[in-house]
């Protein structure tokens, strides 16, 4: 009997198979990247979602505990914004770092508009990393801190030197940075590289906090700590990670700004969610504590930013596919000008 799989290449279907794919590596990637600003293509979209030019459907979430224990999980997210369409697959474990790899890692995907087939596979750890810092960047500035002397990163590993390296460019009066990881070797190999006046590594979380008017957390730990009285008055907290603020923290803020307000709500694993189910927070106008705007309406004018304010302000972005997919685009299309990848024949 002849192998079904056989008998399928050999009869096909008498249409085109799979087709050509470009494949993208890390440094591919980076190429493509210097020839746009991720900042400007992230802005663009964060308004163009508030405006519903988007489509964010659901994400795929898969977790488990790996060998060591450690929480380990995969994120599907589609999305689409204009005429591109595309998928981040991120996946990530806590222990990593411990292996010498990267905490995640994944790959992106852009679609043809018209048949749906996969045009690109690009690496997206990198990507992935840009577009988190671009968010902040955007925030910052939708939130009125622009003008900011002064930088804390909790956390300096990937995200933390992403953050570090993007803020250091795009804050003009930037004159002083605080660092603090659990790994002070981690911290200070960052303090050796970030190209400002003046860098601190902190021995505790709390002093490298108080000494910033910005505070950007991107850590794995999933337990808040940081309390009210830790910011200096007027800080604004950019809560990339999981769950670095307790409730009392986003409860006692001046303000709150997210990316998409669906997604906080459908999402109780992140503590912003769980407040929102439990029905502590909600929407703007809402009779709890509201959050006060995203930041798509910020850029749109649909709301208005409180500005610098007492005590301090929280910028929680959770990270929507639509963003990446949009970077994804952009990265090749920069690819097909240049003539950079690997055509794939998939048959």
């Amino acid at each position: 009997m002849v192998p079904l799989v056989t008998w399928f290449d050999e009869a096909g279907t008498g249409l085109a198979g799979a087709g050509e794919v470009t494949v993208l590596s890390r440094d591919e990637v980076r190429l493509c990247l210097a020839g746009l600003d991720p900042v400007d293509v992230v802005h663009a979209t964060l308004a163009a979602h508030d405006r519903g030019e988007t489509l964010l459907p659901a994400e795929a979430y898969l977790r488990w505990e790996n060998s060591r224990g450690a929480y380990t999980r995969s994120i599907g997210m589609p999305g689409a914004v204009r005429s591109e369409y595309g998928m981040k697959i991120i996946n990530a474990s806590v222990s990593n770092p411990a292996l010498g790899l990267e905490r995640a890692g994944g790959i992106g995907l852009s679609f043809d508009e018209e048949t749906a087939r996969i045009t690109t596979i690009m690496e997206a750890g990198l990507l992935s990393a840009v577009r988190t810092a671009a968010v902040s960047a955007v925030g910052i500035d939708a939130a009125g801190y622009s003008e900011a002397r002064s930088l804390a990163v909790i956390g300096c590993g990937a995200q933390g030197r992403m953050h570090a390296f993007l803020l250091a460019q795009r804050l003009p009066a930037l004159r002083s940075v605080s660092l603090y990881d659990r790994s002070p070797e981690v911290a200070r190999a960052l303090a050796t590289d970030l190209p400002v006046f003046e860098v601190t590594v902190h021995a505790d979380a709390r002093s490298a906090v108080a000494a910033a008017e910005i505070a950007v957390f991107t850590t794995t730990v999933d337990e808040g700590y940081v309390e009210p009285d830790w910011p200096r008055p007027g800080a604004l907290l950019v809560n990339v990670s999981l769950g670095d603020l307790t409730d009392a923290t986003f409860l006692e803020a001046a303000a709150v700004y997210v990316d998409d307000l669906d997604l906080v709500a459908d999402n109780p694993r992140r503590p912003l969610g769980r407040l929102m189910a439990a029905g502590l927070v909600t929407g703007p106008g809402g009779t709890a504590r509201p959050i006060d705007a995203t930041l798509g309406g910020l850029l749109t004018g649909r709301y208005q930013a409180r500005g610098v304010a007492a005590p301090y302000v929280v910028l929680n972005p959770f990270g929507m596919g639509v963003l990446d997919v949009a970077l994804y685009g952009a990265v090749a299309a920069q690819a097909r000008c240049a003539g950079i990848g690997t055509a794939v024949h998939l048959g």
